[in-house]
């Protein structure tokens, strides 16, 4: 009985999984959805999703404001170098980038940054790029 209970569960955990099918918010619809919801780094209210047209985290094409968990999906039709998570000095923020426009091939993820000091860059491999990105706070 408990083996059918834990297969039962299992099963639904992965049909959960499978369809994770976040909203996508296109970043290129307005320059303010590019540059909102990010206070200085690692005070209050300081977490933040950058993302780059250059690896190393150069060349800012825009920031956004992670929400809490909520596995916000965000497009660009910029191809995305790398991204960068910040925390607020209390909290984390990990950011993960995707190869297509609704977050679901991932290329990569930065790690939980938390301190100002421990600001996450992660670049995509040579020759590749992003074009949509997740980024999550106080997971």
């Amino acid at each position: 009985m408990i083996a059918k209970n834990l297969m039962m569960l299992f099963g639904v955990e992965l049909v959960a999984a499978v369809a994770f099918s976040p909203q996508v918010v296109d970043l290129d619809s307005t320059k303010l959805q590019r540059d909102s919801g990010c206070a200085a780094a690692g005070v209050v209210n300081g977490q933040c999703g950058h993302y780059y047209r250059s690896g190393g985290c150069n060349d800012e094409i825009g920031k956004i404001g992670p929400g809490h968990c909520s596995g916000q999906c965000y497009k660009s039709s910029d191809a995305i170098e790398s991204i960068k998570a910040v925390g607020d000095g209390t909290y984390g923020t990990n950011c993960h980038l995707y190869y297509d426009n609704n977050c679901q091939n991932q290329v990569g993820e930065t790690g939980n940054g938390v301190v100002v000091t421990d600001q996450r860059c992660y670049t995509a491999p040579s020759g590749k790029s992003g074009h949509s990105f997740l980024c999550w706070y106080r997971c």
